[in-house]
């Protein structure tokens, strides 16, 4: 759980990225000559040998449909093909997950798994050693005209080592089956303990090594008995991999590269084998470079056979890596976890891929265009076009950059803006200089965005939108009237003499598009004025786009039809100290359609849970996935706070994670006493303060004035002393109307004044009780709070209780054993070193005076990215401040 990993990812991608924009930069003139190159590709042959990638992925499908007969299992060439389109993109997605994607489709179909990795093993052994074939020709060629490299000899030794793999595989399910056995054993042993270090539940069953080992053995005993299926299979992948190679001749003829047959193996076979031996996903930048390396020594030309390389590339793997991740959400057997854990893989690319573009936006609009394409441009439009298309494309890249992070959390506005901002970079692109290239790519991420617009559903905050667009409607209008205004008067300052309709023109064109058109200032207040137009259409517009991505804020508070049916859920089925803070009126509650509810309160982009889901057990995994999905649809990050171990499965599933953030002590009334040495730290100032003449009694609700004005002159007493205000959400404050329906019990002095007082309140279904405010004034004795401890317990174990819950000790006894997590290890020494805001170790050193059992409370979360955020909306939910710095300065 610890927040370094995160850190480090993303500052690779900020250094990736601005490597990247350097090398952009650096590097426009041979971009250029890229790019015409791509161009001047032959249509036909292209689409030639579009058809010859579609004909081989419906081989690579037939390969595994006939190695899955081998093995026992039936299966239709039809559903492969999406199956086989699907592994690619779970290849991308996650790396040698692809083989996975085939064994969880046969085995949703009802076939044995055994049977189906034997299937899988058996096609991917034929896949690889079929084209090693081809690769030893490859290599043989290479050798022979003195181009063999190193690197080349080492990605075949790989290759070997992954043909070796797979073979042995099937050669111990056939001979030693006990072997394979025990190896799938340690597995389940690794994968099951790394479950647990992590704190989720076992990932393999107690018998699946045994049983799979069988149904593996029985597999592959069938495949070595089926001499002709494994034939076929093996001439099936033979056939696949010449069409793949009579693809990529097609792409070399489209660009004019001339390539002997031995040139052609040699090329291809160290493309894809570094597609299949690489240290990067699916080979990405290793198999375009060492393609168009081997291109190059073959006598192509640079340029030629970098185009060649990457639109070979582009058609033999993102492309169908682009449907792939549409077969995956529409495959009948990912509608469950695979198809939620897919979905956040292809939203994820989205993300980045738009912010990718805007990237690509902001370099294209600072690069000049092909100055063959602009000569082309300008007999249609005028060149003042093509350059407003420049300052567009800039405009379009920076506004990409801003919604990608809203895409990331799936909002509807950022949806609508992206679409919108990439149709408008489509026209910018063609009229700044027919660069059709990132047009392409704008209308491709269009299509992928449009086909995905039902996930992106995450609401914005409609009033802050109002707003915003209200402000921007002012702006215009307010710059219209000053812009207008001012050119029309201070025309001494223009060369140009402007009247009233020019002066609106002018105003609306450096608002709208930030263009100058023609305008032509004689003194610096002249330049000072136009810059002001700037300046407002700025900061109006980004004000307006960054209004829109504002998540949704909780204005409305809980109904009394609400309140009425969520205290009806919590007094029967309420079990747990927090269940009657649920009540309170700083919650809004979110019911599910099984009986339970979720109180909760939204600060900033975090919707907090106080504890547990209150409900039937049984309707736990549905209230959790509800309040999920509520907080996906309002852009709102979940957490769940102070909740019970009883669910922590529940909410792996969920895909969120848990953090031990203190301990609850619960006192056991069978065994409490105040005998012995064990009661003798509480039993010395009972006695003393007893025979000093001090009492306690308990007040029965109602409470009478006189009474509670009492109550509140020690409240406000002990809020004096201790420097604080009231607190909130996981605590109650002074309220008479809350107070005086409590039971109260107050020690009284000896002149009958009220010292100190605690109201009781009650845990409903557990037979367990606890107190919510505990308070002392300024001339209470020391030991006070002992002797109320002491006769609350004495009270609660006369009334039949079986406990009497202390409440939470923040930060006790977590990150003290080496397996914690270091997030759990950095609170560790907050609650050693850390006391100018709050005593950790004093108040667990006290509460354990009463000698509780300790009970783990945690905090529910989906990322560590998000744990700042959530905590510091708890700290604002319960302090009552608005922000964190308040709090702190307070």
């Amino acid at each position: 759980m610890s927040q370094r990993p995160d850190r480090r990812r993303s500052w690779v991608v900020t250094a990736m990225t601005v490597i990247a924009a350097y090398a952009v930069l650096t590097h426009v003139a041979e971009l250029e000559r890229v790019a015409q190159v791509l161009a001047s590709g032959s249509a036909a042959w292209l689409l030639v040998a579009l058809a010859l990638q579609t004909l081989y992925y419906t081989a690579f499908a037939a390969v595994y449909q006939r190695a899955f007969r081998t093995a026992g299992v039936r299966l239709g060439l039809s559903e492969m093909a999406p199956v086989v389109l699907a592994s690619v993109f779970a290849n991308l997605a996650a790396p040698h997950t692809g083989p996975m994607v085939f064994v969880e489709h046969a085995t949703r179909k009802g076939h044995p798994l055994g049977r189906a990795v034997a299937g899988v093993v058996l096609a991917a052994a034929v896949d690889i050693a079929t084209f090693a074939l081809i690769l030893a020709a490859g290599l043989a060629y290479l050798f022979s005209v003195h181009s063999l490299q190193p690197y080349e000899v080492a990605g075949a030794v790989g290759m070997g080592v992954t043909i070796l793999a797979w073979s042995t595989a099937l050669v111990l399910g056939v001979t030693r089956p006990e072997l394979l056995g025990r190896l799938l054993a340690r597995l389940q042993r690794t994968a099951n303990a790394v479950a647990r270090r992590v704190r989720l539940p076992l990932a393999i069953a107690d018998d699946w090594a045994a049983r799979t080992a069988h149904e593996y053995g029985d597999a592959a005993t069938v495949i070595a008995q089926d001499r002709p299926g494994i034939v076929v299979t093996a001439a099936i992948a033979w056939v696949a991999h010449v069409i793949d190679l009579a693809s990529l001749y097609a792409v070399a003829v489209a660009y004019g590269v001339a390539l002997s047959p031995g040139g052609l193996v040699a090329a291809f076979s160290i493309g894809v084998l570094f597609w299949v031996v690489s240290v990067t996903p699916q080979g990405v930048g290793l198999a375009e470079g060492s393609m168009a390396l081997v291109l190059v020594s073959m006598g192509a030309d640079a340029d030629a056979a970098v185009a060649v390389a990457l639109v070979f590339r582009g058609l033999s793997f993102w492309l169908p890596m682009g449907l792939g991740y549409a077969a995956v959400r529409r495959m009948p057997w990912a509608r469950g976890p695979a198809r939620a854990a897919a979905e956040p893989a292809g939203l994820q690319a989205i993300a980045t891929l738009t912010a990718a573009m805007g990237v690509l936006n902001v370099v294209s609009a600072v690069t000049p265009s092909l100055r063959g394409r602009l000569l082309q441009l300008s007999e249609v439009m005028p060149l003042q076009v093509a350059y407003a298309g420049h300052l567009a494309a800039g405009l379009a890249g920076f506004a990409l950059l801003a919604v990608s992070g809203g895409l990331r959390r799936r909002k509807r506005a950022a949806w609508v803006i992206a679409t919108t901002v990439l149709c408008a970079s489509v026209a910018s692109h063609l009229v700044k200089g027919l660069d059709y290239e990132e047009a392409a790519l704008s209308t491709g991420l269009i299509v992928w965005l449009v086909a995905a617009r039902r996930h992106f559903h995450a609401a914005s905050d409609p009033r802050t939108v109002r707003q915003a667009l209200a402000i921007v409607a002012a702006a215009v209008a307010f710059t219209v009237f000053y812009g207008a205004t001012g050119f029309y008067l201070l025309d001494r300052h223009y060369a140009v003499d402007y009247g009233l309709r020019d002066a609106i023109v002018q105003t609306l064109v450096m608002f709208s598009s930030f263009r100058d058109p023609g305008i032509e200032p004689v003194t610096h207040f002249g330049r000072y004025f136009a810059d002001s137009i700037y300046t407002v259409a700025a900061v109006t517009l980004g004000y307006g786009l960054l209004a829109c991505l504002r998540p949704a804020v909780l204005r409305r508070p809980a109904t009394p039809e609400e309140r009425e049916r969520a205290r009806r859920i919590v007094e029967a089925e309420g079990r747990s100290s927090l269940a009657p803070f649920a009540l309170l009126p700083d919650k809004a509650y979110r019911f599910s359609p099984g009986g339970s509810v979720t109180a909760y309160t939204v600060k900033g982009r975090v919707a907090v849970a106080l504890g547990d889901p209150i409900g039937p057990p049984r309707d736990a995994r549905a209230a959790i996935a509800d309040f999920v999905a509520q907080c996906s649809l309002h852009d709102w990050v979940p957490a769940y706070y102070q909740t019970l171990p009883t669910y922590l499965d529940l909410y792996a599933a969920a895909g969120l994670r848990a953090l031990c953030i203190g301990h609850e002590a619960i006192v056991r009334l069978s065994s409490f006493t105040l005998d012995g040495k064990p009661g003798r730290a509480l039993r010395t100032p009972v006695n003393r303060l007893t025979r000093l003449g001090y009492e306690t009694r308990l007040h029965e609700p109602p409470l009478d004035d006189d009474l509670l004005a009492e109550l509140r002159r020690v409240s406000d007493d002990w809020l004096a002393l201790k420097h604080g205000r009231e607190k909130g959400f996981s605590l109650g404050w002074f309220d008479e109307d809350y107070i005086g329906a409590c039971p109260v019990l107050a020690v009284h002095a000896p002149d009958g004044h009220i010292r100190a007082f605690a109201n009781i309140i009650s845990e409903y279904q557990l037979n367990e009780v606890t107190i919510d405010l505990m308070r002392h004034d300024a001339a209470a004795e020391r030991g006070t709070m002992d002797l109320l401890f002491v006769r609350l317990m004495e009270w609660a174990k006369g009334r039949g209780y079986d406990g009497f819950n202390l409440g939470l000790a923040p930060l006790a006894g977590i990150g003290d054993e080496p397996q914690d997590p270091l997030v759990e290890k950095a609170l560790r020494f907050v609650y050693e070193h850390v006391t100018r805001f709050y005593n950790f170790r004093g108040l667990y050193d006290y509460k354990d005076k009463f000698h509780p059992e300790w009970s783990p409370r945690y905090l529910i979360y989906p990322a560590t990215e998000h744990l700042l955020a959530i905590g510091t909306a708890i700290v604002r939910a319960s302090s009552g401040t608005s922000s964190l710095w308040a709090y702190l300065r307070r």
